[in-house]
């Protein structure tokens, strides 16, 4: 846009000097009443020059395409092409260009008196809504339109379904109540259509519904055919849900076969998951209350024994989520006692001298714990002792101390206390 060499003038400025010019030309007027209309021509300049200043007017092409569409079609034709969209340079205030939307914009051609075939027609854009806005060029400027004689024919009615149903749901009749459709539009378009279809969303229906769907005019193939008219444009559509199965959580059971090696012992089972989800006809789930896993082998086991299995479903039942399962026994050895007669040996004996047990010189000891260790225990895993360090000549009562290897408990010790005496050599 131009401005003129008061551009960089501010609109308080441009009043002032308007305020001013008009006051002289009213004196001047009172002396030169011709002077009148040159005064308020200079006014309006001057209005139109501070209101292009502040707001000022862009012109530019619009950024979205506008749809073209045809009016004044004659009765016994209709339009058999899909016309193109236009993009419209319009000229319009700053503060317009804000709030103008493709509504604000209808694209037209007008058929007046137009015959049956393919031609070029020039397009009219009016602005609607929005006041100031001016159409400044069209582009393209015109469109070819193919008129065709206007066909009609009855058409069966088809629904079908759309999306899918929840797990253990399916779809049974879809059944529009309408069973024929009028079409009517461009010969050559008529021609090609097959049937009118109604598509029905059937994703998430567990009951029976009805539905109003828009009508679709499709080909042989099924493709949808644009620029034919059908009536009615809605129908009802029954669908029928049907429940095929239901989905049951059942429990897993664990079962174990053989023996662990001597001396151990299976002290838990477990499976993971410890139930899955299953899915099949509801008499069936009804029959069962749980599922047993294969047998998991712990001949020989000495240590935890972890397997994976599948899982096996009874006939007519199916899998939701996993076919197979984890199970882990747990192995520990097996707790016992053993008893055992050990010579008490005195430690710490002083120098010179020499320590006697009295009696038999033995204890009986009593040891707990996993059978395994006890039964691979040998005489010098086990040591039975009485400290005398410290102790002068004499005759003492003293405490018998039984160690015995890691893992392994002393139960009882008898006797508990023996008499050693020290003396010379």
């Amino acid at each position: 846009m131009r401005l003129g060499p008061f551009s960089d003038m501010s609109r308080g400025e441009a009043m002032e000097v308007a305020t001013a010019t008009w006051r002289r030309a009213r004196a001047l007027m009172r002396n030169t009443p011709g002077l009148a209309v040159l005064s308020f021509m200079l006014a309006i300049v001057l209005w139109y020059f501070v209101t292009d200043t502040e707001n000022p007017t862009l012109i530019d092409v619009y950024p979205s395409p506008i749809s073209v569409e045809s009016v004044n079609v004659t009765e016994a034709l209709a339009v058999a092409n899909q016309l193109p969209a236009v993009q419209v340079r319009i000229s319009a205030p700053a503060d317009r260009w804000e709030r103008l939307t493709p509504a604000n914009f209808r694209a037209l051609v007008d058929l007046n008196g137009f015959g049956a075939r393919s031609q070029e027609v020039p397009v009219r854009v009016e602005v609607e809504g929005v006041r100031g806005v001016r159409v400044v060029d069209v582009q393209p400027r015109t469109v070819v339109v193919n008129l065709e004689d206007l066909a009609t024919r009855q058409v069966s009615v088809a629904a079908r379904g759309v999306g899918s149903p929840p797990l253990g749901y399916q779809i049974g009749a879809i059944t529009p109540q309408t069973a024929t459709a009028r079409v009517s539009g461009p010969e050559s378009l008529v021609a090609l259509i097959d049937q009118a279809v109604a598509e029905v969303n059937v994703t998430g229906l567990t009951v029976n519904v009805q539905q109003n769907v828009v009508l679709k005019a499709v080909g042989t193939g099924g493709a949808e055919i644009r620029g034919v008219r059908l009536e009615p444009t809605n129908v009802a559509v029954n669908v029928e849900v049907i429940q095929t199965t239901i989905v049951r959580t059942v429990p897993l059971a664990v079962e174990v076969a053989g023996e662990p090696d001597p001396g151990y012992a299976v002290s838990r089972v477990a499976s993971s998951p410890s139930a899955i989800q299953v899915q099949g006809p509801i008499e069936l789930l009804q029959q069962i209350d749980r599922i047993r896993l294969p047998a998991v082998s712990v001949a020989g086991a000495r240590s935890d024994v972890v397997r994976s299995v599948l899982i096996p479903l009874p006939a007519g039942l199916s899998y939701v989520d996993r076919d197979r399962a984890t199970v882990t026994v747990t192995i520990t050895a097996a707790a016992g006692s053993r008893r055992t007669t050990l010579a008490i040996e005195p430690i710490g004996v002083p120098g010179g001298r020499i320590a006697r047990v009295q009696g038999s010189g033995s204890v009986e000891v009593i040891l707990e714990g996993p059978l395994p260790v006890l039964n691979a225990m040998v005489s010098g895993d086990l040591r039975a002792t009485v400290d005398v360090a410290g102790a002068s000549t004499g005759t003492f009562s003293l405490q018998v101390n039984v160690k015995a290897p890691d893992g392994v408990s002393v139960k009882s010790v008898q006797p508990a206390t023996v008499t050693v005496t020290i003396g010379g050599p």
